[in-house]
């Protein structure tokens, strides 16, 4: 085994992981220090603070210098959500995000707020609560969204984003917490006086490397984030429906994700904007021009698809879309392009001059990412991308946090934008980048375990492989596009039923036909192991064995928690989470870190007594924080 390293995104520090394989035998007093090393590409060795400011302690310093979430509707920066409410800028947003609620609840005469409904709705009281708050748990520097080119002058450097997150307070212990609602705010990045270009921004944004805490705050405060100009839009995802799995067994539970964007409109309140590169599936079938002019647009812009720059035309796109989790891009409603296209429409598109497209179905994956919902459900984390890291200063329980607050598409896509950062901070217009952004769900070359890979029919999927003692294995009937598996068989919380699926335009008809349960693979792990499967909540299983100390690393296996029998009807009689989740069943699960991510529709879950950055993959819906239900 290698030396350990240290890999920083903001100041989390992790270690990374060799072996993907888990000791067998009887449980230990003593586990491993930590995960062994594997040379992964998703992270920069020097630090991820030019590209994302993700450590609690810079973010709550952040908020005090004037960086909250209130200041943007002209309140105080730690301002609760009633007050936000008195402002025609939030009153808005909030009446709008109502308004798409209450027609999701007259489509769906089941659907309603609480626990004892079978299809669970958002309680937007929370929208205007004086118990809510949205905390800031990320700013990240998005030079790769600039425009203008190399021969007009520099528009814009791309944009700063805040993203904040909705959390609320609560008397009771234990029971206070974050829920599955995020809002960004947008603001224009722009060369300052006697700039001509965006070699300054870079360079700003460069002086943070190697900064935490305090210092990193301030230094970001007097540096990239000073005299910003005022917002342009707020960006809004919440979840908005869940179905618990004892309702979708198939699918092990559903959520919806409401997605918008919000401009300015008059006096001060916001309106739904066009979402980017997000077809308006309804009304492009019901107007074929329409539709011919998707067409047209996308065989035009072949190279600026292929290079990650192309913007649908505005009279083409949504206002408001929805993913559907899980299962991802296995799923049409996740897919508005291949909903409206197929290959044969793409005939004569040329694929000459690119660097990652070679075929139209290749070209029709791309853009199904590139949608608003097509992004937030490839490598996404509970339908979200940045749901923010924890530390001891949380006011969440500690059986109710996350290890890891970025989705593995956000962690694995740093890696190309330090590459860009640096050849602007060179001369190099962000507007025309060197190269290519990548797929969303294949985003380095890493080939882990659980990383989508090519199966050999198309070559825009050719070069995605897996690393040595993985195999690429279709577990769900994609047929183009399947994940890296362990060859020897699956370990500790590796996929272990085979699927497939029958999948619609219409998400509440996809159902999910498991072709083999997985038991006897885990075996073959453990003899006493068992595959977790759907109907109890595990997307395409899990393999689980018990185990007796919490926070024990075994390998790539870990000790941890999952909410014991009958937590559901516990958190129903509006007792606080610490009780529902005490004692917590304990059985070992697949370690995961920063490098080392879990596989689509599992969340790296903290783990007490596990080593730092270190936690377990867990359905996101195991975690309280994750989830729309149960808050009161």
């Amino acid at each position: 085994m290698h030396g350990l390293r240290r890999l920083l995104v903001g100041a989390v520090a992790v270690s990374a992981m060799a072996a993907c394989t888990a000791e067998s035998g009887s449980d230990e007093e003593q586990g491993d220090v930590a995960l062994a090393e594997a040379a992964v590409t998703s992270l920069d060795p020097n630090g991820a603070q030019p590209i994302a400011i993700t450590e609690p302690a810079a973010l709550r310093d952040l908020e005090k210098r004037g960086f909250g979430f209130g200041h943007h509707f002209g309140t105080p920066d730690d301002v609760r959500a009633d007050v936000l409410e008195a402002t025609a800028g939030w009153s808005s947003i909030s009446h709008g995000i109502s308004v798409n609620l209450d027609a999701l609840r007259s489509a769906d005469p089941e659907l309603n707020v609480g626990m004892q409904y079978n299809h669970r709705l958002f309680d937007k009281a929370w929208l205007r609560s004086s118990r809510s708050r949205f905390a800031l748990v990320a700013v990240t520097n998005r030079l790769d969204r600039a425009t203008g080119s190399g021969i007009a002058p520099v528009r814009n450097c791309g944009e700063v984003r805040f993203t904040h997150r909705l959390e609320y307070d609560d008397p009771r212990e234990g029971t206070a917490s974050r829920m599955p609602m995020t809002v960004v705010v947008v603001i224009p990045q722009r060369p300052r006086d006697a700039e001509q270009d965006c070699v300054g921004v870079a360079t700003r944004w460069q002086s943070l490397s190697g900064k935490v805490g305090a210092a990193l705050s301030a230094a970001a405060a007097s540096g990239p984030l000073a005299s910003l100009p005022v917002a342009t839009t707020f960006e809004t995802n919440l979840q908005a429906v869940r179905w618990p799995s004892s309702v979708r067994k198939d699918m092990g539970g559903e959520a919806e994700y409401m997605l918008n964007v919000w401009q300015p409109a008059r006096d001060g309140a916001f309106e739904t904007a066009p979402l980017e590169n997000t077809p308006d599936v309804d009304a492009l079938r019901r107007e074929p021009e329409k539709k011919k002019a998707l067409v047209t647009w996308m065989k035009s812009n072949v190279w600026a698809i292929d290079r990650g720059t192309a913007k649908l035309p505005t009279e083409l796109a949504a206002r408001t879309a929805y993913s559907y989790g899980p299962r991802g891009l296995s799923r049409l409603a996740n897919r508005p392009y291949s909903t409206l296209l197929d290959a044969r429409d793409l005939e004569g598109a040329p694929f000459e001059n690119t660097q990652l497209l070679k075929s139209a179905a290749g070209m029709l994956r791309r853009l199904d990412e590139q949608s608003c919902q097509g992004c937030h459900q490839a490598r996404a984390m509970a339908g979200f991308h940045v749901l923010g890291f924890e530390d001891e200063a949380s006011k969440n329980a500690k059986l109710n946090r996350l290890a890891v607050g970025t989705s593995p598409h956000f962690n694995e896509e740093i890696a190309w934008r330090t590459r860009l950062l640096r050849a602007v901070a060179a001369g190099a217009d962000p507007s025309t980048p060197p190269e290519s952004r990548p797929f969303a769900e294949r985003a380095t070359q890493d080939g882990l375990v659980g990383q989508s890979c090519g199966l050999g029919r198309d070559p825009t999927f050719a070069a995605w492989t897996c690393r040595d003692g993985l195999v690429c294995t279709d577990m769900i009937g994609d047929h183009l596009v399947g994940t890296c598996q362990p060859a020897a068989g699956p370990g500790a919380g590796d996929a272990c039923e085979k699927d497939a699926i029958a999948s619609s335009a219409d998400p509440h008809a996809d159902r999910v036909n498991n072709l083999a349960s997985g038991d006897d693979a885990c075996r073959r792990w453990r003899p006493e192991a068992s595959c977790s499967g759907a109907a109890g909540g595990f997307p395409g299983g899990a393999c689980a064995a018990g185990c007796t100390k919490l926070g024990l690393l075994k390998g790539d296996a870990i000790c941890g928690p999952a909410p014991p029998a009958a937590f559901n009807e516990c958190m129903a009689g509006h007792r606080s989470f610490e009780e529902c989740m005490s004692p917590p069943r304990l059985s070992y699960r697949r370690a995961c870190n920063v490098a080392l991510p879990c596989r689509d529709d599992y969340a790296c879950a903290f783990v007490p007594g596990a080593p730092a950055g270190t936690g377990a993959c867990m359905p996101p819906y195991f975690i309280f924080q994750a989830r729309l239900d149960g808050h009161e």
